[in-house]
């Protein structure tokens, strides 16, 4: 059984694949120019842009994860992105210099050389070897249930199908109709025009932070709507950055739950999101309130309300003949929709139904003010647990 954990399975997958495209790929290079086709020349260079391919992202994408800093505060991911973008650049180009020069040799196909029959054979060993890669890859991806490695065994597999026109190419060629192995070259050239098309069309969507697909979100919002203590969510953004997703959440909680409850709750989302989904580096969550029954609280409302500074001056301005400062243990203030609400905390041993008829009354005034809660602080018990 192989000891190697799945990253380094993974890894050890990709470097076999890139050896294997950097030996193809010289080799058909080397062997096309003996052979005298064009088309195997075409296939050689396909086989290198794939080797180019995993050693860019071998090597930039190790090198982009450089944790956060002050000046990069998402980390250096989308240098990344910015390179993929060139080497796409540089694939189309290839493929547009293949084709055009594929195009002249077409124009003139008469006095193209016929290509050996070597050609067959380094065309066979290809389609060989590529087939044996995908077998590899396919098993391995089955075995660590990788998606990303299953899409790199089926690119193998769609490698196969461009050596395989190159051999038909070649036979045809060799059968009396030479143009076949130029028609060959052109089939190899608009595939590495592909390979630069997607790239490149999957790094600009990075850049301009294109939305999750369907499917992807609901699978995140079922795991955060999943963690005990949410009640559901109103905004869900991502952004990737190297391949990496960076979400930012709004979460709505219990409106009677402290603000440490709420950060704890924000903190069990953000580790249930790294820990089921692989691509997931960071997570922001917003804690906003869930009302009963009720319609999200209007942020315009609660924007108008006056600043805690000013409701416990107005509030103790208006309790000055009832209760005294060393009475009032504590207030703490609840921004609804529909006002505040005031939880007071007094010193005091008993609360008399007059008393707290006068405190109501007294602030009747504050139309803000929503609702009064009292509460009398009896004793208060501190438990220290230091840590052995």
């Amino acid at each position: 059984m192989n000891s190697a954990n799945p990253k380094q399975e993974a890894t050890r997958v990709t470097l076999v694949g890139m050896w294997l495209d950097l030996l193809l790929g010289f080799g058909k290079i080397a062997g096309g120019a003996m052979t005298q086709s064009f088309a195997l020349i075409a296939d050689g260079i396909h086989s290198l842009a794939d080797a180019i391919t995993d050693i860019f992202v071998l090597i930039v994408a190790r090198s982009a994860q450089a944790a956060p800093d002050g000046e990069y505060p998402y980390a250096q991911g989308r240098f990344e992105t910015l390179g993929t973008i060139g080497m796409g650049i540089g694939f189309i180009t290839i493929a547009g210099i293949l084709l055009f020069d594929s195009y002249q040799r077409l124009l003139d196909s008469e006095i193209s050389p016929v290509p050996a029959i070597g050609g067959i054979v380094i065309a066979l060993i290809s389609i060989a070897s590529k087939e044996w890669i995908y077998q590899y890859t396919m098993r391995v991806a089955k075995r660590l249930n990788s998606n990303l490695l299953k899409a790199n065994a089926w690119h193998s597999r769609g490698d196969t199908i461009s050596s395989v026109a190159v051999l038909i190419g070649i036979v045809a060629a060799r059968q009396g109709y030479v143009w076949m192995d130029i028609v060959a070259a052109m089939f190899v050239a608009l595939i590495i025009a592909r390979i630069g098309w997607e790239l490149c069309s999957d790094a600009v969507k990075e850049l301009v932070d294109t939305a999750m697909p369907v499917q992807r979100r609901a699978q995140i919002e079922a795991c955060i709507l999943a963690t005990q203590g949410i009640r559901g969510m109103t905004k869900l953004r991502s952004r990737l950055s190297a391949g990496k997703i960076i979400l930012e959440v709004s979460l709505l909680v219990n409106p009677r739950i402290s603000v440490a409850e709420g950060h704890r709750l924000g903190e069990a989302v953000s580790s249930a999101l790294i820990g089921n989904f692989s691509d997931i580096v960071a997570v922001k969550a917003h804690i906003e309130l869930k009302n009963h029954g009720q319609q999200q609280p209007s942020c315009q409302r609660i924007q108008e309300l006056p600043e805690r500074t000013e409701v416990i001056a107005n509030i103790k301005r208006q309790w000055q003949e009832i209760l005294g400062a060393d009475d009032i243990e504590s207030m703490d203030l609840h921004y609804r929709e529909h006002g505040i609400e005031v939880d007071l905390t007094v010193t005091l041993d008993a609360v008399s139904e007059l008393l707290a008829s006068q405190l109501k009354q007294s602030i009747g005034s504050l139309d803000y003010v929503a609702k009064l809660r009292i509460y009398s602080k009896l004793h208060e018990l501190k438990l220290d647990r230091r840590q052995s």
